[in-house]
C-alpha cells in the first residue's frame, strides 16, 4: 500500500510517500480500514521532530487520526460489519487494566498509540481494534469523521470533564484558531459559557467569531496581554483551556477567577512555567492536565456533529505526498481548523 513513511527525526522533508506493507487480514477483534482521510494534528509534528518520543517506534507511519469503510472484520468484532464507515480514537487500549475500568482509557499502559507503535493514518490501510472505532453515519464525510475524536473530543474531554464547565461560566480558549481551538470554542459554547478566544493571527479572527466566540482577543506572540482579557472578562476565568501552554501562561494565569479551573490540553515538548502557589491556595484555583477523549467520548461526538450542534472546520484536503507542506501549514500557524491528507 501507498503511505507516508518517518524513518528518522528531522524537518518535515523527511516524510516521504512510498511503498509500505498492506495490513493483513483481521482476526478476533481487529477491523480492516480502507482509510479515506487523515488528519494532521500538531502532536504529528512533535514526533516528527523528535520532541515527543513516548511510545514512539521507527519506522512509522504518522498520524492518530483516521476515518474510512470496513472491509473485513475478525470474528470476535460484534459492533462493526462490513461497509460501515469509522472514525478511530487515537490510540488501542486493553480494556482490562485499572484505567481502562475506570474510564480513563486515555491512560492505559498497555496501549498502542496511532502514529507511535500503532498503525497510522497516513496511508491507504489500517488494522485496528474494534474497542478503538465508532460507527460515522455517512451524512459526515470522512475528511470530516477523521478529526471528531482529537480535534474535538479532546476539547470536549478538557473543557466539560475536567474542566467542568457549567452554564453561565466564562470561559477563555487559548490557541483558539487552530485544530483544537476553533472546536473547543464551539464546544464551550455548547456549554452555555461566555466564550474568549485568544489568537495571535488577526485573520483567524472572523472565523473564530463564527464559531461562536463572543470576544476575540488578538495579541503579539511574546506580550504579556493579561490587561486585554480584563477588559473582556473583568471577573476572571471560571475555566481557561489551553491549547497552547508556555507561551500564554503567565498571562492568562493572571486571569484565572477565584474557584478557576486552568486545564492544560496543547503542550507536550519540555518548556517549563513558573509560578507562585499562594495563587493557588489564596484564590481556591485548580491546575489540570487532560488527556485525549475515549470511545465514549467519540460516539458523543458523532451525535453532536450529525445532529448540527458543532461544526467541524477543515482548513484544506491534501494528498498523502503532501504530508510535508501539510505539516508545514500546521507549524507556521497558517491553518484555521484542520488540515486533513486524503490516500
Amino acid at each position: 500500500m501507498r503511505a507516508v513513511v518517518q524513518r528518522s527525526v528531522g524537518g518535515p522533508e523527511i516524510l516521504r510517500a512510498e511503498s509500505w506493507p498492506t495490513p493483513s487480514q483481521p482476526r478476533g477483534d481487529e477491523v480492516l480500514i480502507r482509510i479515506r482521510a487523515g488528519g494532521v494534528c500538531y502532536h504529528d509534528l512533535l514526533v516528527r521532530d523528535g520532541t515527543y518520543r513516548h511510545l514512539v517506534e521507527l519506522p512509522l507511519v504518522p498520524g492518530h487520526e483516521m476515518a474510512g469503510d470496513v472491509l473485513a472484520v475478525g470474528d470476535a468484532v460484534t459492533r462493526i460489519k462490513v461497509g460501515d464507515q469509522v472514525a478511530s480514537t487515537n490510540r488501542e487500549t486493553c480494556g482490562h487494566c485499572n484505567m481502562c475500568r475506570s474510564g480513563q482509557e486515555g491512560l492505559c499502559p498497555n496501549q498502542k498509540f496511532f502514529g507511535h507503535n500503532g498503525p497510522g493514518a497516513y496511508a491507504e490501510f489500517a488494522l485496528v481494534r474494534e474497542n478503538a472505532l465508532s460507527v460515522v453515519p455517512r451524512s459526515i464525510p470522512a475528511e470530516v469523521a477523521c478529526i471528531l475524536s482529537c480535534a474535538i473530543g479532546t476539547e470536549l474531554h478538557g473543557i466539560r470533564e475536567v474542566g467542568q464547565t457549567k452554564a453561565g461560566d466564562t470561559v477563555l480558549v487559548t490557541g483558539a484558531g487552530g485544530g483544537l481551538g476553533i472546536h473547543g470554542v464551539q464546544v464551550a459554547k455548547l456549554c452555555g459559557a461566555f466564550v474568549v478566544a485568544l489568537t495571535t493571527t488577526a485573520a483567524k479572527a472572523n472565523a473564530i467569531r463564527a464559531a461562536g466566540a463572543d470576544e476575540v482577543v488578538v495579541i503579539e506572540r511574546g506580550e504579556r496581554f493579561d490587561k486585554k482579557l480584563r477588559e473582556v472578562a473583568p471577573g476572571g476565568f471560571d475555566v481557561i483551556c489551553d491549547n497552547v501552554g508556555q507561551p500564554v501562561f503567565d498571562s492568562c494565569f493572571r486571569t484565572l477567577a477565584i474557584g478557576g479551573r486552568y486545564v492544560f490540553i496543547g503542550q507536550l515538548n519540555d518548556r517549563s512555567i513558573s509560578f507562585n502557589p499562594a495563587w493557588l491556595l489564596l484564590r481556591n484555583t485548580r491546575l489540570l492536565g487532560s488527556n485525549s477523549s475515549t470511545r465514549r467520548q467519540l460516539d458523543e461526538v458523532v451525535k453532536m456533529v450529525d445532529r448540527g450542534l458543532i461544526n467541524p472546520v477543515i482548513d484544506r484536503m491534501m494528498m498523502l505526498e503532501d504530508a510535508p507542506a501539510a505539516h508545514q501549514r500546521v507549524m507556521t500557524a497558517e491553518a484555521t481548523g484542520r488540515v486533513v491528507l486524503m490516500p
